[in-house]
């Protein structure tokens, strides 16, 4: 889904369709739910936008409501859903079961931290469903990183979208220019991290088999 679809989406449904991005990410399917807070919030900046404390909590509910949804489907499913989660990030299963048991000890941190990572945030109830961590802890930790998160990236939009609005032409120009090239260069740096973390043949082998 291109961000200009997300724009039309927004445009069109409002506040429904930002907490239906942030759902959808967080139950696991790949929905840029950052990008949608960040274009309702830049939207909000607007006359006549969206309003600003409308969006950081369609987007913290969302992620909540569709992280507790992942986190139901890992409980049901369990170890499959964890070997699966594995494969997508070339882990072998002795990897995983080492990951799952760290998880389980320390669930707090990770689960706050993942929700501000791009692909982690989109596994994050899953894996705590399989993992076993207790509803209650997972609930509270969800919870305040959602709205974090949710309100980190809306602000943050909202101030650029004054900024840009209230700039001159060519300063517009500009901002937008460096804008891309800053989107171009987040995904070159992960497109090469992603290859440095690529694991040795034979855990590669395992992973295949």
């Amino acid at each position: 889904m291109s961000s200009h679809e997300i724009t039309q989406l927004i445009h069109e449904f409002g506040l429904v369709a930002v907490f239906l991005a942030a759902g959808l990410q967080a139950m696991g399917f790949p929905v840029p739910g950052g990008t949608a807070l960040v274009i309702a919030g830049i939207d909000a900046s607007a006359e006549n936008g969206l309003p600003l404390e409308g969006v950081i909590a369609a987007g913290a509910l969302g992620a909540l409501f569709g992280g507790t949804a992942g986190f139901a489907v890992g409980r049901w499913r369990g170890e499959p859903v964890l070997l699966r989660v594995g494969r997508l990030f070339r882990q072998g299963p002795e990897r995983v079961q080492e990951l799952r048991g760290q998880f389980q000890r320390h669930a707090i941190v990770p689960l706050f931290i993942a929700r501000f990572i791009t692909g982690l945030r989109n596994a994050a109830g899953l894996v705590a469903g399989a993992s076993g961590v207790p509803l209650g802890r997972f609930l509270a930790v969800s919870a305040v990183a959602a709205l974090a998160w949710s309100a980190l990236i809306t602000l943050e939009s909202y101030f650029v979208g004054h900024a840009i609005l209230g700039a001159p032409t060519w300063l517009q120009v500009v901002l937008i220019i460096v804008g891309v090239l800053a989107t171009i260069a987040s995904f070159r740096f992960l497109r090469i991290g992603l290859r440095v973390r690529k694991p040795p043949p034979a855990e590669a082998a395992e992973v295949s088999d």
